[in-house]
């Protein structure tokens, strides 16, 4: 917020002063929009350390897809075996997804990303060790429980220290990580090859317990809890200090804790039963707001990336390349541009020019177009086109598919139901993931790759189509202003200086004011839209000043000529949006 602006509202400006001086206010407010403070960094450090937990899922896509080579032959696994060995973790993810919230709000972000990463190290070491399937699988299950309580909380982690101009870009980092860990695993197949059949598979799966164990020296040593958890806990110094690193002033920390704090009083009048039923029986803005987020989680995998991630080594052996050194060395060089487009990705989540919705609608021509490519390879026995559209594909992911499904789960949703949403999010993602990885090889056997491969583009021009229609832009709008872009958009009237919920745009009439400023007819509002949620311009003055029926600011009565100067100038601002 423009804490100096905001300083001069609450002292309450001498009669037609605020009038005299909204010329100047309106531009101040208008450059430091175009100009946004580049995050702290302490932000970016603390970004990049959360990141290193996807690189954990990252590595072990890489790495399981040259390892399975070796592990069919070591072990002469079947197709079958392949499939749910692979897709097991998926499955397991999706309690530790439903966990991962509760724990984060009972013992902080930073402990659960320690716990994930530990149960992740076990697992490694378990498969790198195993004998037999039976402990392959034991161990595969251990890094789902660990990627399924991990995956969702390193965003919400990222997304609760960072400014909301650079949000996107810095929640992007997240998938950064997967990318070059995907990379790295690549890599490590093609270092590890060379050893000998019988046990380098073993070292490419024990390589795996080196990112978890980074992960968990960070928490420990580097990374502090985000302000949101130490306040929430009542623990003041501790929040303070981080505010101070995260913030450019001791102004703006002080704002900020006052807008997390009364979001947070908020969000404690709702029981568990009541914020579990705001998901179950949504309201009509939230009811939007989960579609569109559990819609894009689910579309991200039913895409075909882990698929193609996991299973190109062998897709390309069916392709007809039956040399394993080119098998590894062209998965690598797909997984290098995957990483590379990412960069590009990142620079325009937050564009003035571009955002969240042309990405992904880019995402998604070039998701249907690539499959469209790979399967005319295939029909056409060229291993050349079939190789080009897998690089093809995992470009085009990483320009909005990738990045962005995990963005939108962040700061779409209400704090009402964010740790919850997220949790649905990632288990709708992960059991998408799991239920194409369970049968896609075994599809292409029955339908020829060709079939296979069409069936992906029918699924992601379905994707185009629903994000054409349904997906709003989300970028540059603060996590508490959500609710009132949502609302707009379901054809709920938001009052623009008592900034919530009228009238549902249904045809109904609006019934009488029940006293409270809230119509008996009105939609249900965020539960946790406050007066420190910043959806009006001068950060609540004009709800509460609304709220109260009086004629009061910053402690002292307004004239009749005031008040209208205040509503006027309030009205005007409230278009620019802090």
């Amino acid at each position: 917020p423009n804490t100096e602006l905001r300083s001069s509202i609450l002292q309450g400006p001498l009669p037609g002063a605020m009038k005299d001086s909204s010329g100047r206010q309106e531009q101040k407010v208008m450059f430091e929009q175009s100009h946004p403070k580049p995050p702290t960094s302490f932000v970016i450090k603390m970004a990049l350390c959360a990141c290193v937990n996807s690189a954990l899922l990252g590595y072990d896509t890489g790495v399981l897809s040259g390892a399975l080579l070796y592990l069919r032959d070591a072990m002469d696994l079947s197709t079958q075996q392949i499939e749910w060995l692979t897709s097991s973790m998926n499955y397991i993810a999706i309690p530790g997804c439903f966990m991962a919230g509760a724990i984060a709000d009972w013992i902080g972000r930073t402990r659960t990303l320690f716990f994930a990463s530990l149960t992740f190290l076990i697992g490694a070491l378990l498969m790198a060790g195993a004998n037999d399937y039976e402990t392959l699988f034991l161990g595969r299950s251990l890094i789902g429980i660990g990627v399924g309580s991990g995956l969702s909380i390193d965003p919400l982690y990222i997304a609760e220290i960072s400014p909301p101009e650079f949000r996107g870009k810095l929640t992007s980092y997240s998938e950064t990580a997967i990318n070059v860990g995907i990379l790295a695993g690549y890599l490590s197949n093609v270092a590890f090859m060379w050893l000998p059949s019988e046990y380098n598979w073993r070292v490419m799966l024990a390589m795996g317990a080196v990112p978890p164990f980074v992960m968990m020296i960070l928490t420990v040593f580097v990374m502090p809890d985000t302000p949101r958890y130490y306040l929430k806990k009542g623990r003041h110094e501790e929040a303070d200090r981080v505010l101070l690193k995260i913030t450019h002033s001791k102004e703006e920390a002080k704002a900020t804790k006052e807008d997390i704090l009364a979001s947070i009083e908020q969000e404690s009048k709702i029981s568990t039963k009541e914020g579990w039923m705001l998901v179950l029986r949504p309201n009509k803005v939230i009811a939007r707001m989960l579609m569109i987020t559990l819609t894009i989680s689910a579309l991200q995998q039913l895409s075909g990336v882990d698929v193609i991630l996991y299973y190109a080594p062998i897709i390309m052996e069916k392709g007809g390349i039956t040399d394993r050194l080119q098998q590894l060395a062209l998965t690598a060089v797909a997984g290098l541009g995957k990483v590379m487009v990412l960069f590009i990705a990142m620079h325009y989540l937050d564009h003035k020019s571009s955002g969240r919705r042309p990405l992904l609608l880019f995402s998604y021509l070039g998701l249907a177009l690539s499959c469209t490519v790979v399967a005319i390879g295939f029909g056409a026995n060229s291993v050349v086109v079939s190789v080009l559209g897998i690089i093809f594909f995992c470009g085009a992911f990483s320009i909005g598919a990738g990045p962005i499904c995990w963005l939108t789960n962040s700061e779409v949703l209400p704090l009402s139901i964010r740790a919850r949403g997220m949790t649905l999010g990632c288990s709708v993602n992960r059991l998408s993931s799991a239920f194409l990885q369970t049968i896609f090889l075994s599809l292409t056997e029955a339908i020829t790759p060709v079939g296979s491969f069409m069936l992906l583009t029918v699924v992601n021009i379905l994707g185009l189509i629903f994000i054409y229609i349904y997906m709003p832009e989300t970028k540059n709008k603060t996590l508490e202003e959500m609710y009132g872009h949502f609302a707009k958009i379901v054809g709920i009237t938001v009052d623009a200086e008592q900034g919530k919920s009228q009238v549902e745009m249904d045809g109904k009439k609006p019934e009488l004011s029940d006293g409270k400023g809230q119509h008996e007819n009105s939609a249900p509002q965020d539960p946790v839209a406050t007066p420190g949620d910043r959806e009006s311009s001068v950060t609540g003055m004009d709800r509460n000043h609304s709220e109260r029926g009086e004629g009061e600011l910053g402690g002292r009565e307004l004239s009749i000529s005031e008040q209208r100067d205040f509503e006027s100038d309030g009205k005007v601002r409230d278009e620019i949006t802090f």
